[in-house]
């Protein structure tokens, strides 16, 4: 009796670990900004109004001035490549910008 108690609190806490750690991967988030041809206020509606909805996406900012689309989003669920493919699918055209190209 007491060996199947034990390999009961064993397994609980294995479970438990397991349940953790997979629920910190999966919310695990990112952030990535991408250069993107916006040209006028009705283009960063559409944008705005729109990503939103994609898997994964925690926030974003859409910038006419700088013409950029910026994404915080969760790793688990979707990736920089999914996301460029969804401005892409308005019909604009996207580049990754580098942290380095940031800060110049």
């Amino acid at each position: 009796m007491k060996h199947i108690f034990r390999i009961f609190i064993v397994a609980v806490f294995a479970i438990f670990a397991l349940n953790t750690e997979a629920s910190a991967q999966k919310k695990k988030e990112a952030e990535v900004t991408f250069s993107v041809n916006v040209d006028c206020p009705a283009c960063v509606k559409k944008l705005e109004s729109n990503l939103p909805f994609e898997k994964g996406v925690k926030d974003l900012k859409v910038s006419l001035e700088d013409q950029t689309v910026w994404f915080k989003y969760q790793e688990g669920k979707t990736t920089k490549e999914e996301l460029a493919k969804a401005i892409e699918k308005f019909g604009y055209k996207v580049s990754e910008i580098k942290k380095e190209e940031e800060k110049k």
